[in-house]
C-alpha cells in the first residue's frame, strides 16, 4: 500500500499550529484582535492529527473487510502502536516530572495518583494534567481510538461492501454525534462550571467528527471515489481549509482564551475543525498524483519534518514552561516572536534527538520483531 509522503509534511504543519497556539496563549498574543484570533486557532492542529490517524490506521482493516482479504494481525498492530507512542511520551513525561520536582512554582508533582494517571495516559478523563504537558490530553483520545481501530475499520469495510453511499452516511452520523457531544459539553459546563464536563468533550466520542473526517477520506481512497476528484488539486483543498480556518478565527467558533464557548460556538468549532482536517488529509492523499506537489512529497525535508513532528508536539510546551520559569517571566507577558523562535529551535533540537535516539530505533526494532507475523496486505509503517 502506497505511503503518502505529504502526510509527513501535514504532521509537521499540525505540530507547528499547536506550538504557535500555545506560544500565543503564554505570551498573551492570543488576546490581540485579528492576529491573535488566527494564532489561537492553531489548536486545529489536534483535529488534523486525529484525521491523519483515522486515514492511515483504518485503511488496512477497511480494505481487508471490503475485499474479504486477510485481516491485519491485531498483536502486530498493537505492538507497533505502543512502540510509536509510548517511549517518546514517557521520555517527555520524565522531563516534565523533573521540572515539576525542581520548580514547585510550576505546580509540583501533585502526588502519586497524578503521576500514575499521566504515565498511563488517563489525564483527559481525570483532569490531572501538568501545566507543561496539558496538550497530551489528545493522546488519551488517540489511544482510545487505537483500541477501536480493528473493530471500526472492519465495520467500515463491511459497510462499504453493502453500500458506499450508506457508509458515507454512517460516517456523517458519527461526525454529527461528535459535534453534538461538544454541544452537550458546553451546556453542561454552563450549568455547572465546577463539573468535569470537559472529559466528555476531550473523549473519543467528543471528537468523533475529527476521526470521521479522516475515515471518510480513507473510504474514498479505497473505493476509488477519490479518482473522481482528479480535476481538483492539492492546493485547492488546502486553500479551502485555510479559508475555513480564517472563518473559525472569528467569533463563530467561540472565545480565543480559556473561557467556555456557548453551545452554538462549540458546535461550529467542532464542525469547522472536522472539515478542515478532512480537507487537508484529502489534499495530502491527492498530492502524489499532483505534479506540482511531487517534489515536496519526495523532499527529505518533508520526511525529516514528519519524523520529528511527534517530538515537537510532546516537547514544545515543556520548553515554553521552562523558558518562563528560568526567565522568571509572568505568564501572559513576553515577546511572541522571541518566545516562538526560542521554542521552535529548542523543540526541534530535542525532537530530533528523541527521534534519532529513541523513537526510530524502537520503531525499527518493533517492525523487525513483528515482521514474521505481518500479513501480506498490511502497509508499511505510516504512523
Amino acid at each position: 500500500m502506497h505511503r503518502y509522503r505529504l502526510i509527513d509534511g501535514l504532521r509537521a504543519a499540525a505540530a507547528l499550529l499547536v506550538l504557535t497556539a500555545h506560544v500565543a496563549f503564554w505570551t498573551g498574543a492570543s488576546n490581540l484582535d485579528v492576529v491573535g484570533a488566527v494564532l489561537a486557532r492553531g489548536d486545529a492542529g489536534v483535529a488534523i492529527f486525529f484525521a491523519i490517524s483515522a486515514f492511515l490506521l483504518l485503511r488496512p482493516w477497511l480494505r481487508a473487510a471490503a475485499t474479504d482479504g486477510p485481516r491485519p494481525d491485531v498483536q502486530v498492530y498493537a505492538v507497533r502502536r505502543v512502540a510509536r507512542i509510548a517511549p517518546a511520551y514517557w521520555l517527555a513525561l520524565a522531563g516534565v516530572l523533573a521540572v515539576a520536582a525542581l520548580w514547585p512554582v510550576t505546580g509540583g508533582l501533585g502526588g502519586m495518583a497524578k503521576v500514575v494517571q499521566n504515565v498511563f495516559l488517563l489525564q483527559a478523563y481525570t483532569g490531572n494534567t501538568y501545566q507543561g504537558f496539558s496538550q497530551t490530553w489528545s493522546l488519551t483520545t488517540e489511544v482510545a481510538f487505537y483500541v477501536l481501530v480493528p473493530w471500526l475499520g472492519s465495520a467500515l469495510g463491511r459497510s462499504v461492501r453493502r453500500s458506499r453511499r450508506g457508509t458515507y452516511l454512517r460516517l456523517a452520523g458519527i461526525a454529527a454525534l461528535g459535534v453534538a457531544a461538544q454541544g452537550v459539553t458546553a451546556a453542561w459546563t454552563a450549568a455547572d462550571p465546577a463539573s468535569h464536563a470537559g472529559a466528555l468533550g476531550m473523549s473519543f466520542v467528543g471528537h468523533a467528527a475529527w476521526f470521521a473526517a479522516g475515515a471518510a477520506v480513507a473510504v474514498a481512497l479505497e473505493t476509488g471515489d477519490l479518482e473522481r476528484l482528479r480535476a481538483v488539486g492539492t492546493g485547492t483543498w488546502w486553500s479551502a481549509a485555510a479559508v475555513l480556518l480564517l472563518l473559525a478565527s472569528t467569533g463563530i467558533a467561540g472565545p480565543w482564551d480559556l473561557r467556555a464557548p456557548t453551545v452554538p460556538q462549540a458546535l461550529a468549532k467542532e464542525a469547522l475543525y472536522a472539515i478542515i482536517g478532512g480537507l487537508l488529509v484529502l489534499g495530502a492523499a491527492r498530492g502524489p498524483s499532483d505534479d506540482r506537489w511531487r517534489a515536496v512529497a519526495a523532499s527529505p525535508v518533508t520526511r525529516f519534518a514528519g519524523d520529528i513532528s511527534y517530538g515537537v508536539f510532546l516537547w514544545h510546551l515543556p520548553v515554553i514552561q521552562l523558558i518562563y520559569v528560568i526567565g522568571d517571566q509572568p505568564i501572559f507577558t513576553g515577546s511572541f516572536g522571541a518566545v516562538l523562535f526560542a521554542t521552535l529551535i529548542f523543540s526541534v533540537l530535542i525532537a530530533w534527538a528523541s527521534a534519532t535516539l529513541v523513537e526510530l530505533p524502537i520503531l525499527r526494532w518493533a517492525h523487525r520483531a513483528t515482521s514474521r507475523a505481518r500479513p501480506a496486505r498490511e502497509p508499511a509503517r505510516q504512523g
